[in-house]
């Protein structure tokens, strides 16, 4: 059967394929999962599952996978993958005699990796009837590289991901649920579960939706069940997986978490800077977001300049996303050392990436009010108010309209416009904003008590400093429904059982005391809160000053407002 000689189309598609695939790194795994200490303990938390396949495919490629930022550039190709991918990918279309998957993948790949394909196929055509021998080695070599390529193809997915989710909360929460119901579509289609290559890329793929909206639970549920079937592959699908895994850790405020997987992907990267620059863009990026966020601000300026670099080598110029990042650390840098003129010239910066932005992509609103947000910070910190409130404002109306009062984007925004108020002594008209603030805080998946007692904290100095009408606060909304929705989301995260809870609870109860003078009952949950606080204080001291100075606040603090419940049932009696 083999001994017919092969047409020389034939020979040079197969030569030509195999060099390239093993350029591309098909058959090879650099990235290797056991040097990786991040990996080996994200992996190890991860929800049990049933094991991958020993079987399954490592790949790599020397296109790198666009990581999960949001100006991460789409290289899948300019087709997007319609909500039947799944089934596509897996089980193709049109013309019977092509094999399962092929025209599928002409949406999915780059053209100059289906051409491969396609001279492939014509090599296999012009078998005439041995075409139809899976065993036949030309066959059996198209087929390995038909899988190869289908593989790419899922693993560098991000049509989902890509998406604005500007909508309106209502609007976006359909939306997600949309792609749930395709994702679940196409895992019964396909099968396989998450052995099946395409059904990993469509997880991963939802991944990047739920960063998106901020449903962190669910992301982080979503790479846990994915860890095994990720660990079997290795290569550059333990890349993104790890950068999904950091993004949501940078996301939920576990900075440090997030800088040590970033650190092993800069390691153990089977590429270099000069190789594969737009990966290397955004490792950078993300390294300098997890340090600025950490307060190492020098160290954040080193891989900011790394990433100018890998980003003019790949663009050829730097781009308002660029303009953006650079203007807001040089100005904050600037700041911090008291070097006003390099400061203005940051913020001058942070001003040409708004404008940059608005012409290249006017359709973002959400990464607008982003940009907005950062310069309405730089004006309040010199006290130029009116522009600081123009900026804050126009932040504050896109978010409510893209994302939504629960979103935590908007409760961040609504947060810098109390503070923008509080610092011109306009306490009573902070009071709403930090009110929202609160309830987006109370909520969140990544709810954490450090931002928790922030936001708390603030509200309580704010209550402190309104003018009193009618002996309250004037203007002063209840927020009782918010701080029950952080205790009991506290509670069931098992965030509960601590001093800095203890601290929490303590302004907590400070919260309501504030509130008792229109709210009678508020009396009753505050001193409920103080006796928690004592309790959990009492259990949890130490001997640094810090604790006894706490311990002693909460006694008064109870002992307070034991009295005074005291006196009501006394007066009551009477």
């Amino acid at each position: 059967m083999w001994r017919r000689r092969l047409p020389r189309s034939a020979v040079r598609a197969c030569v030509g394929a195999a060099w390239r695939c093993s350029a591309r790194g098909l058959a090879v795994c650099p990235f290797a999962l056991g040097p990786c200490g991040s990996v080996a303990r994200a992996c190890a938390s991860s929800a049990p599952g049933p094991s991958p396949s020993s079987s399954s495919s490592s790949s790599s490629w020397s296109s790198m996978p666009p990581l999960g930022h949001p100006r991460a550039s789409d290289n899948v190709g300019a087709g997007a993958v319609d909500e039947d991918w799944a089934l596509d990918l897996a089980h193709g279309e049109g013309d019977m005699a092509l094999p399962a998957g092929f025209e599928a993948l002409r949406q999915s790949l780059p053209q100059e990796d289906f051409e491969i394909l396609q001279t492939l196929q014509s090599a296999v055509e012009s078998l005439g009837v041995e075409a139809s021998d899976p065993g036949h080695p030309l066959v059996e070599a198209r087929d390995k590289i038909l899988g190869a390529y289908r593989d790419k193809a899922a693993l560098l997915k991000r049509d989902w991901t890509d998406e604005m989710f500007q909508e309106g909360e209502g609007d976006n929460d359909d939306r997600v649920r949309e792609i749930e119901t395709m994702l679940a579509t196409g895992l019964s289609a396909a099968g396989g579960g998450l052995d099946n290559g395409v059904n990993l890329g469509g997880a991963l793929d939802l991944v990047g939706v739920y960063m998106k909206n901020y449903k962190l639970d669910k992301a982080e549920a979503v790479l846990s069940r994915c860890g095994p079937y990720i660990s079997g592959r290795g290569g550059v699908w333990m890349v993104k997986w790890l950068n999904h895994i950091s993004t949501v850790r940078m996301k939920q405020g576990r900075h440090l978490e997030a800088l040590e997987m970033l650190y092993d992907l800069e390691l153990y990267s089977p590429y270099n800077a000069e190789e594969a620059p737009e990966f290397f863009e955004t490792l950078y990026r993300n390294l300098a977001w997890a340090l600025k966020a950490l307060g190492r601000i020098d160290e954040a300026l080193v891989y900011f300049e790394r990433m100018a670099k890998s980003s003019t080598a790949h663009k050829g110029r730097l781009d308002w996303f660029d303009f953006w990042d650079i203007g807001k650390l040089a100005a904050a840098h600037a700041y911090r050392d008291g070097a006003m003129p390099q400061f203005y010239r940051g913020r001058a910066i942070v001003e040409e990436a708004l404008r940059m932005q608005i012409e290249a992509e006017p359709e973002d609103l959400v990464m607008r009010a982003k940009v907005l947000d950062s310069l309405a910070e730089c004006y309040l910190v010199v006290k130029d108010y009116a522009d600081a409130a123009k900026h804050y404002d126009e932040a504050y109306r896109l978010m409510l309209q893209t994302v939504g009062r629960n979103s935590p984007l908007f409760g961040k925004q609504a947060r810098h416009s109390a503070n923008l108020l509080i610092a011109q002594e306009k306490h009573a008209q902070a009071l709403p904003f930090l009110a929202e603030s609160l309830a987006v805080e109370a909520s969140r998946d990544a709810v954490n008590l450090r931002d928790a007692m922030e936001v708390v904290d603030l509200l309580v100095n704010t209550q402190q400093r309104c003018p009193l009408v009618d002996d309250a606060p004037r203007g002063a909304p209840s927020n009782h429904g918010p701080l029950k929705i952080m205790q009991k989301n506290l509670h069931a995260r098992g965030m509960n059982d601590s001093r800095e809870y203890g601290v929490l609870c303590h302004k907590m109860s400070l919260v309501y005391l504030h509130e008792a003078r229109s709210d009678q009952k508020a009396l009753t949950r505050a001193r409920r809160l103080a006796k928690e606080s004592l309790r959990l204080l009492r259990q949890h001291a130490g001997g640094d000053e810090d604790s006894s100075g706490w311990l002693r606040m909460a006694e008064i603090q109870y002992k307070m407002l034991a009295s005074r419940g005291l006196d009501a049932a006394t007066s009551g009696g009477r």
